[in-house]
């Protein structure tokens, strides 16, 4: 085959892979980003209770029991 076919046969087989590759990382950063978001609300009352005395008094009234319904 002469070198013209490489030319043109190796960008069309490697471009299509590295986008594709490209979208896979894409996507597992957006599903990382969105795992971090998620904020676990028992060990914030923990990390507040654990703070001073306005952190303290902050988790007393985002205690479960003491909300008023």
């Amino acid at each position: 085959m002469p070198l013209e076919y490489y030319v043109l046969i190796i960008p069309f087989c490697a471009i299509p892979v590295f986008l594709v590759s490209l979208d896979y990382l894409n996507k597992i950063a957006e599903i990382e980003r969105k795992k971090n978001n998620v904020i676990d609300f028992d060990k914030f009352l923990k990390r507040k209770e654990e703070g001073d005395a306005i952190d303290s008094d902050i988790a007393d009234l985002l205690a479960i029991n003491k909300i008023a319904s």
